[in-house]
């Protein structure tokens, strides 16, 4: 029994030693990881942070420029005062209109890239129109090509100085000569029949003359649409 009882109380002082062992090495433990570890640990999860974060994908800005507008053709005279401006560009772009260099209008092309300018206004003499379009992103394209129109609204020169109004043609021939003179550019009908002009704008024509009276109807029509009639009236006698 007393053998027992010293052999229990060596086992005691053991699991004492032991226990003061594990717990001076907690408390080396818990300082080193106060001291060193905890920061490290912190280091490891801003890092494992930093790497999942890279991993995911990259928002990245939109910075094309949208499609340059392509306007309609236009013509290059006119006797109006406003045109129908339309064309196309990037779905849903807003599209600037320029007359002359200064912004007229804005509008937004539709789901097809679809564009128009129904009533652009536009300055007596050369207009010159273009257009750029701009995205969500208010990335701006190049502006589109440049066209020149002219707003003309008055009638071109015409002048008749053969034969005079009421002649009587006595020939047997049955034909009279109109000569007359109008605006280089224009085009001249003589009752219909389109007449050449030279580099001046003159003209000459034969027109055949049915007996008794003949009504001729001599219109000039500019680029722009602009009309300049004059009518005569000849009799024919042979």
């Amino acid at each position: 029994m007393a053998k027992y009882s010293l052999l229990a109380k060596k086992e005691e002082k053991r699991n004492l030693r032991r226990a003061a062992l594990f717990g001076f090495l907690t408390v080396v433990l818990l300082v080193f990881l106060f001291s060193w570890g905890l920061p490290a640990l912190v280091k490891m999860a801003v890092f494992l942070g930093d790497i999942k974060s890279s991993s995911q994908p990259v928002e990245k800005k939109d910075n094309l420029p949208p499609q340059t507008p392509i306007l309609d053709p236009l013509p290059e005279a006119t006797n109006s005062a406003q045109i129908k401006v339309s064309g196309l560009s990037e779905q849903g772009a807003k599209i600037k209109i320029f007359l002359t260099g200064i912004e007229i209008k804005e509008v937004v092309a539709d789901k097809e890239g679809s564009f128009s300018f129904p009533n652009l206004e536009l300055s007596l003499g050369k207009n010159e129109i273009y257009a750029v379009a701009i995205d969500q992103e208010e990335n701006q394209s190049p502006a589109s090509a440049k066209t020149a129109i002219w707003y003309d609204n008055e009638a071109p020169n015409l002048e008749i100085t053969q034969p005079s109004d009421q002649t009587t043609i006595t020939e047997s021939n049955g034909k009279v000569e109109i000569i007359g003179k109008t605006d280089p550019e224009a085009e001249v009908l003589i009752n219909g029949h389109l007449v050449i002009l030279d580099k001046d704008g003159n003209f000459k024509y034969n027109l055949g003359l049915s007996v008794g009276e003949n009504k001729i109807l001599i219109i000039a029509t500019d680029t722009a649409g602009n009309k300049e009639e004059k009518t005569l009236t000849v009799n024919y006698s042979p």
